[in-house]
């Protein structure tokens, strides 16, 4: 296991067994194993491996709560894509049975993972634990996965199998928790011109960091003008429109209000609603259909409409002035 605190990359081979483990209990394990003199004494030691890896199966279907990590192709070696996030380290067979001999694990209960070119995958969808081969040494070469030009996206098949319906279940809470913000910043920039630049698409697709400081203050771009919002999820479509109106200067009717590629529309619609985030780069275009008119007159429309709520229903029987019966 000397390799897991020299190497945090090794090369995979195709049709080999591996096993999932959780990344932050490999973390700890690494500061505790690794640490020396003092510095041993103050890291926590991790815990107990057999419920640990039982809290990564669901109890209602014993399948595997979290997604396998990706994969990718450096220089012809299949390797573990270094993210920050990902919940799961792949590790090799051996290293998972010297874990298990000295952190109390149940070898029979480790979360197995078989890598497959997308072909193989398909192929083996009705398969099982038994059919999965194993490679009982560390994988010295990569030549599996380097040498056979169709194997693009690698496919990793694991035992038990991934629980789709308690993973969706919980991305749709964390979703729903991420689109409950409150005054929240977003930026939008006025693009001159029929299509933006490829600059402000890309950045507009993806959801920027929402720990720094913005200013409502517009500031001009190489394509146009930018201004940061204050927002909420709970903030309307029409409401976002009207303060593009009072800052960029754009007829709420002229705004071809986008994120990355898509159009934004449904006035009376919120920004949870249309899954607009915290940090979220949106960019708007001047259709110039509807002549410029000033802010002030549709502010006092909005007024007087809310002074008179039944002026729309003047001679019909909505405006009838029989009291309703207390609820």
């Amino acid at each position: 296991m000397k390799s897991w605190l020299l190497e945090r990359v090794f090369p995979f081979v195709l049709n080999c067994t591996y096993y999932l483990m959780p990344s932050s209990w490999l973390t700890k394990w690494r500061n505790y194993t690794s640490g020396s003199g003092k510095n041993t004494s103050s890291s926590v030691e991790p815990e107990v491996l057999d419920p640990v890896i039982d809290a990564l199966k669901c109890e209602q279907h014993s399948r595997l709560l979290e997604s396998p990590p990706d994969l990718m192709n450096k220089r012809g070696m299949l390797i573990q894509k270094s993210s920050s996030t990902d919940a799961l380290t792949i590790i090799t067979e051996n290293d998972w049975i010297s874990f298990c001999e000295e952190w109390g694990g149940n070898k029979e209960k480790g979360i197995m993972a078989i890598i497959e070119s997308s072909d193989v995958a398909e192929s083996n969808l009705g398969g099982c634990e038994e059919d999965m081969p194993r490679c009982k040494d560390h994988p010295s070469s990569q030549d599996e996965a380097s040498n056979d030009p169709e194997i693009r996206q690698p496919v990793i098949r694991t035992t038990p199998e991934i629980c789709e319906d308690c993973i969706g279940e919980r991305k749709s809470h964390e979703l729903a928790k991420k689109l409950n913000y409150f005054n929240e910043d977003i930026s939008v920039s006025l693009v001159r011109g029929k299509e933006a630049p490829r600059s402000i698409l890309e950045a507009s697709s993806a959801t920027s960091e929402t720990d720094r400081r913005a200013s409502k203050r517009s500031r001009k771009t190489s394509y146009g003008t930018s201004v940061n919002l204050k927002v909420s999820g709970s903030t309307s479509l029409y409401r976002l429109k009207m303060m593009i109106w009072e800052l960029l200067g754009v007829v709420k009717e002229n705004q071809i209000l986008h994120k990355g590629s898509m159009i934004i529309d449904q006035e009376s619609a919120t920004l949870a609603d249309l899954s607009i985030f915290p940090g979220d780069k949106l960019w708007v275009q001047d259709s110039e259909i509807h002549e410029h008119r000033d802010i002030a007159d549709e502010i006092a429309d909005q007024k007087a409409n809310a002074q008179d709520p039944e002026k729309g229903f003047r001679g019909t029987l909505l405006t009838t002035t029989t009291k309703s019966p207390a609820v």
